[in-house]
């Protein structure tokens, strides 16, 4: 993944500007301590409908994440609410940033996404193929509530459009203890009956303090122009 400009398709939806997206850029918070953590991030794939280079998939994919961090019984010595942020960032086949948002998840909550409605149906990236948005990767940043109130930082006064519960994707968080997911897919290969797969999230491990840096700019840049794409959602309940 690059933050280059070099294909500005990111300009898509809306009529974007690039001086207004730089402009936006150049004012988001990414403080030293926006690090990575071992295990505080998890990546995988979508493939909704691809059909070029081998897609095989048939139908919309669910991803689940489930926070593991916490305990909300009160009548334990040790009861507590620990909401984690679910920062999510959704990439096209071409690498591109398409999609952002940050969700709030309580211990213990089975949150599911679907990828069609929740996470690639407001996709801000158009090009000569539209909006390729057929298969890609998602990462998934756990970190604690960054903006409570969901009050801009870059815009005092203002609400951050892809911040929910205080989970603010566009600013600098401190990670927390990864959640846990997988994605479910649907699948047909060369004709034969749809199948359906469920994959674990992958966890990268050590992390990469510029891979970070990079996820959170780039959603800002992505939304920050206030044309209300590139935002993606919370489920309801």
């Amino acid at each position: 993944m690059s933050i280059s400009l070099r294909k500005p398709r990111w300009l898509g939806k809306g009529a974007l500007a690039l001086v207004a997206g730089a402009a936006f850029l150049a004012s988001v918070s990414t403080p030293a301590r926006a690090v990575q953590l071992p295990g505080s991030a998890l990546f995988g794939y979508y493939d909704v409908s691809e059909t070029d280079d081998f897609g095989t998939g048939f139908g919309d994919n669910i991803l689940t994440l489930v926070n593991p961090n916490g305990s909300a019984n009160f009548s334990l010595p040790s009861g507590h609410v620990v909401n984690t942020c679910a920062m999510i960032y959704v990439f096209d086949d071409d690498e591109e940033m398409g999609e952002c948002c940050g969700c709030p998840i309580t211990p213990t909550q089975l949150e599911t996404f679907s990828v069609e409605h929740n996470l690639t149906a407001n996709w801000a990236v158009s090009g000569r193929e539209g909006k390729d948005n057929d298969s890609g990767t998602i990462a998934i940043r756990a970190a604690t509530i960054n903006a409570t109130g969901c009050q801009s930082f870059s815009n005092p006064g203002t609400t951050a459009s892809a911040c929910n519960g205080g989970c603010d994707p566009t600013n600098g968080y401190a990670p927390v203890q990864t959640l846990l997911g997988s994605i479910t897919h649907m699948q047909r290969i060369s004709g034969a009956p749809t199948s359906i797969t469920e994959v674990s999230l992958f966890d990268n491990g050590t992390g990469d303090t510029m891979n970070n840096t990079y996820l959170i700019q780039q959603c800002a840049a992505l939304v920050g122009n206030g044309s209300g794409g590139g935002i993606c959602t919370c489920p309801t309940e």
